[in-house]
């Protein structure tokens, strides 16, 4: 039953990162109670407390394992007071970052203080012009994307 449960959360995205919620290391807890029909699934956000998209992912993982398991009670929580740290992430998701990302994304994300938003700090091109950034960021984000599913066909 974990099995298929992980199966399906590796068919859900992050939103802003082309990487499945369970190999990013999004999924910290999944609980399944057979004696009491219940799935609880925990999950934190790379951008903890700014993730504007938490509640959309939660949703989505909510229904998702509910259509498998309709037997079941399925609770999703999104948990705001645990950090995301390239730890978690397993090492198909690692991979994935370092193919999409860089190695040296990576080696940045490994050092012990360093988070998302620093990776984003430390990448940026054009310090002066923060619209010129974020156009040709845009634009990278959006090629490198496209190359990585045209390469793996996910959909």
């Amino acid at each position: 039953m974990k099995d298929k449960i992980v199966e399906i959360l590796r068919g859900i995205y992050d939103p802003e990162i082309p990487i499945n919620i369970y190999d990013l290391g999004l999924v910290r807890e999944i609980n399944i109670d057979d004696e009491e029909k219940r799935i609880f699934i925990r999950l934190i956000f790379t951008a903890n407390k700014g993730c504007t998209l938490a509640d959309l992912v939660t949703v989505q993982v909510k229904y998702k394992v509910m259509r498998a398991f309709p037997d079941y009670k399925v609770d999703a929580k999104a948990d705001y007071n645990e950090e995301w740290n390239i730890g978690y992430a397993t090492l198909e998701g690692r991979m994935m970052l370092e193919e999409i990302y860089g190695k040296e994304a990576i080696e940045l994300l490994m050092k012990k203080d360093s988070k998302i938003e620093s990776l984003v700090m430390q990448l940026r091109i054009n310090k002066e012009d923060p619209v010129q950034y974020m156009r040709k960021a845009l634009d990278d984000r959006y090629q490198t994307f496209k190359n990585w599913y045209d390469k793996h066909k996910i959909l």
